[in-house]
């Protein structure tokens, strides 16, 4: 039988999930602005929503820390909450930023010839994961996200590389590609952002493990 407050962690669990469908949509607008077949205009209205939604829970969060005083398992499953929830709104913030970006672009050829496409979808992905892993509480497949950051910084170096090589050649356009750039730093943002959902969801496997040996 669950307890109250097993049924409050539900609750936020389900907002939790809630938040990261906004953020999840958000990066499929980066993806489909970097096609041209989507405007930018909604993630504006995303990232307020994501800002108010983001606030809300946080405010549960601190809500069920002052009500419950919960220990060992809850305090950890609330921790691991609200480190997500933060990590989201900051994804959403970034994903505003980028496509900012894209307003100062006359086109997305740029985008492509430093390989930014390739860089979000990665980024799309290794969301998805980790937020699966956040509902599943699965701890190997949090592992798995939070090694391929690696794979997303490793984008972010060689988009650094072909922006050297577009400023040597002296094409126009150079400009554009530092724009660019900075997009790519913010797609590698939020892969650091994904990666602390993930490392967030292992610490919390870890201590529900420690519960049961302990019992």
């Amino acid at each position: 039988m669950k307890t109250r407050i097993d049924e409050e962690l539900d609750k936020l669990d389900l907002g939790t999930m809630s938040l990261s469908t906004l953020v999840e949509e958000a990066l499929g607008i980066i993806t489909s602005s970097l096609n041209n077949s989507y405007g930018k205009a909604r993630i504006r209205e995303i990232a307020q929503e994501i800002e108010e939604k983001g606030k809300s829970l946080e405010g549960s969060c601190i809500n069920l820390l002052l009500k419950f005083h919960p220990v060992a398992r809850d305090l950890k499953r609330i921790s691991s909450t609200l480190c997500t929830i933060r990590d989201l709104c900051r994804i959403g913030d970034n994903s505003l930023d980028f496509c900012e970006m894209l307003d100062y672009l006359s086109s997305t050829e740029i985008c492509n010839e430093i390989g930014l496409l390739d860089m979000a979808l990665n980024v799309k992905k290794m969301l998805s994961d980790a937020i699966s892993a956040f509902v599943s509480k699965d701890a190997e497949k949090a592992k798995s996200v939070e090694a391929f950051d690696d794979v997303i910084d490793k984008f972010f170096s060689d988009a650094r590389k072909k922006l050297r090589a577009v400023i040597r050649s002296g094409k126009d356009g150079y400009e554009e590609a530092v724009d660019v750039v900075i997009g790519a730093k913010y797609l590698e943002r939020m892969g650091d952002h994904a990666a602390s959902i993930a490392h967030s969801v292992i610490e919390e496997c870890g201590t529900v493990e420690e519960s049961k040996s302990e019992g």
